[in-house]
């Protein structure tokens, strides 16, 4: 009863409590401004991993924004939360959630401007899985803390600085596998202009440290992955006569690390150093003529494989490449406009490769033929012949050709595409070629008075030439309807192809040489939802969202049929700065190889909301 009372108290400074619409002054140089939204409701959560809830319950979000003296002097901002991220309130996340964002930015307006962040979250809702594709949702807290600061002084060289660093841990809903991490990371930066030479140099230092569950490689424990890299880069690009350009670039990467499991087993050692130089040279001696010589060196092309998925966010790769592997490549070539409309290209490359204990050495001769004015007054298309020869008096013919489509038709009517087709191409190892073909559609109709229909279709298909089962496909599509009360999305896609288990989880890769078969997760993966957001009467909104997904994975013979179904559902009703909430959420993720029995949720709510600007 006393709690009804508390409930009921402050149910009425919800409705009638009235906001004030001034900026506050707090003596001669700080400005401060607050708003928020203050929750009250009835919340009902139940399922066959947690015990049944109900609760009359607070919560509510602010946004403080303020200045000091001026906002290009220090201007900064707090976003607290506190039992808002539910997954039927606006902020669609599965669980309550609370936790705050802050950022501070100084000296905006000088030479030597900085800035520092942080945020909290306590029990969110994650990913992880296939990077991009149906994943897997998780339950967990994080923290992170950034901090950064410039010198840009005149005629000297600038200078700027970053640091970050996070943490986080969760389980894997409908598991017991729970996974944590940290990370920091540090960047240096430096820009200069002499002699004509724009020059630039950069450091970056990355230091993660994951335990995750291993279950989709197999392994019942969880697991751990230690890594440290470090690469530095400089580049310099000067102005040359005849319009030309010359660019140097030099980097130096590090990586090491190990990585194994919870019973006391190590399972290897990530450890590897790479340096990569590259030279272009570019000349325009005339309006129609192009030249170009273009030379790169790399002495360890695992190197380059695991620094590119380490830059692209997907972790440090918990296997080994243990071939060593070096490529040096010198090409030249020249384009020439016929017309404004037609164009061609002719390109010759030497190639000096050595991996899996050989050496290879050859040559490679493309030309393109391209038309740029679209024909029937849709298709623009270009088109490329690729021989190539090696010091085993082995040669091979490849092609790649290019569709472009776009065209307005009828009344409202648009529509735009493109398909690329390759057949036999070399890929980064010579004595390895690839073809694929992708595609994509876009068909759009304006129906007048701002409503309008969009339908895109994208695929992709991709492997080796000489290797059957190295196929990457993928397929999507999805369309959007647009009336003046409704909008309704639908989406649909599937994926199938390899990937590698790194530390922040499943990351698909393309079909590379040399992976060891233990290092590899084949996956095949699809999912299909619907949105629909309503607005039959002015002030009242309805909105929902179902997403299916479904996965299949294959490791060191270790199968794994996964599933999550998620629903929200909502109604809100709107009066001034009042609103009358009503969401429910249904939730199923299952996961065969964890070993344990899937897990549902199910949570409605129902309560008020109010908007104050305070100040």
């Amino acid at each position: 009863m006393k709690r009804f009372a508390q409930f009921s108290g402050w149910l009425l400074v919800l409705l009638f409590a009235q906001g004030a619409n001034a900026q506050v002054q707090v003596g001669d140089n700080l400005s401060l401004n607050l708003s928020g939204l203050l929750t009250a409701g009835y919340v009902g959560n139940y399922g066959d991993q947690i015990p049944s809830n109900h609760n009359l319950e607070l919560g509510g979000s602010a946004v403080l924004n303020g200045s000091y003296y001026n906002p290009n002097f220090i201007n900064f901002s707090v976003d607290p939360y506190y039992n808002q991220s539910r997954a039927n309130s606006s902020f669609q996340s599965l669980t309550d959630s609370s936790g705050v964002a802050a950022n501070v930015n100084f000296f905006s307006g000088s030479r030597f401007p900085g800035y520092a962040s942080y945020n909290y979250t306590r029990n969110s809702t994650g990913t992880f899985g296939l990077v991009g594709n149906p994943n897997f949702t998780t339950v967990g807290n994080s923290q992170g803390f950034g901090i950064g600061w410039s010198a840009l002084l005149p005629n000297w060289p600038t200078f700027s600085v970053s640091y970050s660093q996070g943490d986080g841990n969760g389980t894997v809903f409908g598991t017991n596998e729970e996974s944590s991490g940290s990370t920091k990371t540090l960047n240096v930066r430096s820009t200069y202009e002499v002699a004509g030479w724009r020059l630039a140099g950069q450091y970056n230092h990355l230091n993660i440290n994951s335990n995750f569950p291993y279950f989709l490689s197999g392994e019942v424990a969880t697991n751990f992955s230690d890594s440290t890299g470090n690469s530095i880069t400089a580049s310099a690009i000067h102005n040359l006569s005849w319009h030309g350009t010359v660019a140097l670039t030099f980097n130096h990467s590090t990586y090491s690390g190990d990585y194994g499991s919870s019973l006391g087993e190590t399972s290897g050692v990530t450890d590897y150093t790479t340096n990569i130089e590259t030279a272009n040279v570019s000349f325009r001696p005339t309006n129609k003529l192009g030249l170009y010589v273009n030379q790169a060196y790399t002495d360890n092309l695992n190197g380059y494989l695991y620094q590119n998925i380490a830059n692209g966010g997907g972790g440090i790769p918990i296997i080994q490449l243990n071939s060593q592997s070096g490529s040096s490549t010198l090409s030249s070539g020249a384009t020439y406009n016929f017309t404004s409309n037609l164009y061609g290209q002719a390109q010759m490359t030497y190639y000096d490769q050595t991996y899996y204990g050989n050496s290879y050495q050859g040559t490679y001769f493309s030309g393109t033929v391209g038309y740029g004015k679209r024909i029937l007054d849709t298709f623009t298309l270009s088109a490329s012949v690729i021989e190539s020869s090696n010091q085993f008096a082995n040669s091979s013919l490849g092609f790649i050709a290019n569709l472009n489509a776009f065209r307005r038709f009828g009344a409202g009517w648009e529509f735009s595409g493109g398909f690329s087709y390759a057949q036999n191409v070399e890929t980064l190892l010579v004595t390895y070629t690839a073809s694929y073909y992708n595609y994509n559609g876009n068909l759009h109709k304006r129906l007048g008075r701002g409503m309008q229909w969009t339908g895109v279709v994208n695929g992709n298909h991709s492997g080796f030439t000489q290797q059957p089962g190295t196929i990457n496909q993928s397929l999507g599509f999805s369309t959007s309807l647009a009336l003046r009360r409704i909008d309704f999305t639908a989406n649909y896609i599937q994926a199938k192809g390899q990937a590698l288990l790194t530390s922040t989880g499943i990351t698909p890769i393309p079909p590379t040489p040399g992976l060891p078969i233990e290092g590899l997760i084949v996956y095949n993966a699809k999912s299909y939802g619907a949105s629909v957001n309503m607005t039959p009467i002015p002030r009242l909104t309805i909105s929902g969202t179902w997403s299916h997904s479904t996965s299949d994975t294959l490791s060191d013979a270790t199968p794994s049929n996964n599933k999550t179904d998620i629903f929200y559902g909502q109604v809100q009703y709107r009066l001034r700065k009042i609103s009358l909430l009503g969401g429910y959420t249904k939730f199923f993720q299952g996961i065969s190889a964890s070993g344990t029995p899937p897990g549902s949720q199910y949570s409605y709510f129902i309560g008020v909301t109010r908007w104050f600007n305070f100040f």
